[in-house]
């Protein structure tokens, strides 16, 4: 179902007023299916409000049916028969929003109520000053007065074209030495960064050979000092045991050379 909301004004003294209390009549033109429910051509009437509006759920119109809505009761008044389509829409839609169709073949109603009309002018700058001053309206002007000025745009697109295409032939021209160049300065940076990278792998390759040479010298410089500090320690050990032997023999000599107590004093009684 779609929601049509109907709201509805008269003129008044003080502009315009609400139309309150009209009947408003809404009738299909024609049977029309919903599933496989056939729906009869009958009507339904609803009445404005004290607001002057009025909400109806109607079935959305397809190719076979349309609605015909008539507001207002007298004809003789200024009652008005409106046949509209209705979309399938979930919000609410406006009844001056529906769209008119013809009666008898449900297409779009081509007249609106608007009449056309258009000016004439005699050339191509009175038509385009007319159209200025009346955006509103068709301006006709005569069909040899197109002709030319079709003729000259066309000519001066065909020299632009002219132009442009010689334009993009040397852009690409330039865009192919760009290339170009930018191949050769590519080039030139792999070669670059080639001998950089054989000049970086030399440097490693000669650190490497001075820390080996290093660890050769510092390995080496251990194993002397660690021979010097067991070479001192043996001269060290010999020196102790020299003196310790040297004491030993200046002791016994002491002990031979000194007489004892005993002695003196058995030559003393002897005496």
């Amino acid at each position: 179902m779609t929601q049509i909301k109907f709201d509805f004004g008269h003129p008044s003294a003080d502009g315009v007023a609400v139309l309150a209390g009209e009947l408003v009549h809404v009738v299909p033109t024609g049977r029309f299916k919903v599933g496989k429910r056939i729906v009869v051509r009958d009507s339904f009437d609803v009445r404005l409000s004290e607001d002057g509006t009025a909400t109806v759920d109607v079935t959305p119109t397809d190719n076979t049916f349309a609605y015909e809505v008539t507001v207002g009761e007298s004809p003789d008044a200024w009652r008005f028969v409106r046949c509209v389509q209705v979309p399938d829409s979930s919000t609410p839609v406006a009844f001056a929003d529906l769209v008119d169709v013809d009666s008898s073949t449900l297409s779009p109603a081509l007249n609106t109520g608007a009449a056309l009309t258009y000016l004439l002018a005699s050339s191509l700058q009175d038509a385009q000053a007319l159209s200025a001053a009346n955006p509103g309206q068709m301006v006709f002007y005569p069909e040899g007065q197109a002709k030319t000025v079709a003729s000259q745009i066309l000519e001066d697109l065909t020299g632009a074209r002219a132009v442009v295409e010689s334009q993009s032939a040397a852009a690409a021209q330039a865009a192919n030495a760009a290339q170009a160049s930018a191949a050769g300065a590519q080039a030139a940076s792999v070669q670059a960064a080639d001998a950089a990278q054989a000049a970086s792998d030399a440097s490693q390759a000669a650190s490497a050979q001075v820390t080996a040479v290093s660890d050769s010298i510092t390995e080496s410089k251990t194993v002397v000092e660690s021979h010097a500090n067991e070479a001192l320690t043996a001269i060290d050990e010999a020196v102790k045991s020299v003196k310790d032997k040297a004491s030993d023999v200046s002791g016994e000599d002491r002990t031979d050379t000194v007489p004892t107590d005993s002695t003196d004093s058995a030559s003393s009684q002897e005496a």
